[in-house]
């Protein structure tokens, strides 16, 4: 799965203050110097947070005084704008648009932080058409900061549709954020990066859709322009390869030709030697016979370098029995019990397999074990006897769980084409004291 770029917050910007000259409205200033904004860039990376209750109920404290508050500054703008968003905290949309409006009335020239918003208050609340009617309200000029306001605006709509299922729209959006993210004079390294993650993802879960509906043509044409904002994506590639093998067998041919060079353990074997013979049927049709050969030995040699060489998920299928934490006082003592079908039409032998343990990410220790030598062999169908793996490792400072122990299995018969086949970690695994 190709996955968004995670964007850490950055920091807490300190945005206006309003002088009163009564003690509690003072209070209230106080408070809002606490409650600042985030930049509009850190927004298109904010994550729902939980809020405590005692911030919730510090912002109803602070509501309770709208009414004293809005007889002083209703045509303040800042003041809309910050009203409007502790509503917004507390999920109440009527009031949350009330001020945000009003803001748009009272906002300066060269001002967009009330439309962004406005429109971030209603794909909150799931009206993403109100949200694009905002960007669209905002006419285009040559003007810097309202290109940044319709770059962030279509991003954030875009993200939007992305995680509601609806790739299309969400194309389309992201589009539209870098048209006029070239706009600006200056641009991010982080945000473009963003906006092409967007773009390749959204192709994919476009053309994925279009290969559920067997519309192999309209899959291939969204995979070419996933191909066009990650030329060197391997993954891409490979759908590109797979959805070729059904309309253009011999341009298949050609990816899964440029995949097997660089990380043949990705291709299914059987999809390969299909294409393979397909192209040479293609050839055989059209009175290419030098050609039909050379695809039938291609086949033949793919057959002999699988076979051979790579092991992965068209081969084996791991059966999880248990994993098991063991306490003690001096090291803790890790089991993985499993089993190793054979789902190939081939006998598997000299099999072998690695697992490294990580804690919080770290390697920790790594095994490997050789399940089949050359004389023993796994038949099609067959599944291995119980694996046991037992790890000894640092002594935890719970014993209740372990969601920082995790591990990853590879699988290979050449060290060269290693195929990561599991993951896993001791999150949920029985927890026992000796």
């Amino acid at each position: 799965m190709i996955k968004f770029k995670k964007i850490d917050f950055l920091k807490i910007k300190y945005a206006t203050t309003f002088f009163v000259a009564f003690s509690l409205a003072t209070l209230v200033v106080t408070v809002s110097l606490i409650n600042a904004r985030l930049s509009i860039e850190d927004q298109l990376y904010l994550t729902k947070e939980t809020k405590s209750d005692f911030y919730k109920k510090f912002t109803a404290s602070i509501l309770s005084q709208e009414e004293f508050l809005g007889k002083l500054y209703s045509d303040d703008y800042k003041f809309n704008i910050y009203i409007g968003g502790l509503y917004q905290t507390i999920e109440n949309f009527e009031k949350a648009e009330f001020y945000y409006k009003r803001a748009i009335q009272q906002a300066p020239d060269a001002t967009y932080e009330h439309y962004l918003k406005l429109l971030m208050l209603y794909l909150q609340f799931d009206k993403p058409k109100q949200a694009e009617e905002i960007e669209n309200l905002v006419v285009d000029k040559n003007s810097q900061n309202l290109i940044k306001f319709k770059c962030n605006a279509n991003l954030l709509i875009a993200d939007y549709y992305y995680k509601n299922n609806n790739p299309l729209s969400a194309n389309k959006y992201y589009e539209k954020a870098e048209y006029y993210f070239n706009k600006l004079n200056i641009r991010k390294v982080k945000v473009r990066e963003y906006i092409t993650n967007g773009i390749l993802a959204s192709n994919v879960k476009v053309a994925d859709n279009y290969v559920k509906q067997n519309n192999f043509i309209e899959a291939y044409r969204y995979l070419k322009r996933a191909e066009k904002a990650a030329p060197s994506d391997l993954t891409v590639k490979y759908k590109l390869a797979l959805v070729l093998s059904y309309i253009k067998p011999m341009e298949a041919v050609n990816y899964y030709e440029h995949i097997k060079q660089r990380e043949p353990q990705l291709i299914s074997f059987y999809l390969y030697y299909e294409a393979l013979m397909r192209a040479a049927e293609i050839s055989r049709i059209r009175g290419d016979y030098p050609s039909q050969k050379l695809y039938i030995y291609k086949a033949g040699s793919v057959k002999n370098f699988y076979q051979n060489n790579i092991i992965n998920s068209d081969t084996i299928e791991f059966d999880f029995l248990q994993s098991k934490v063991q306490t003690s006082k001096k090291q803790d003592i890790f089991t993985l019990r499993f089993r190793v079908k054979n789902i190939s039409t081939f006998n598997l032998s000299n099999m072998k397999i690695d697992i490294n343990f990580y804690r919080k990410g770290n390697l920790t220790a790594s095994y490997t074990e050789t399940l089949f030598e050359k004389n023993k062999y796994l038949r099609p169908n067959e599944t291995s006897p119980i694996i046991n793996i037992i790890h000894k490792g640092q002594k935890h400072y719970k014993k209740v769980a372990y969601p920082d122990i995790s591990y990853e299995i590879y699988v290979y018969k050449n060290d060269k084409y290693k195929t990561l086949i599991y993951k896993g970690n001791f999150g949920n695994a029985i927890i026992a004291d000796y």
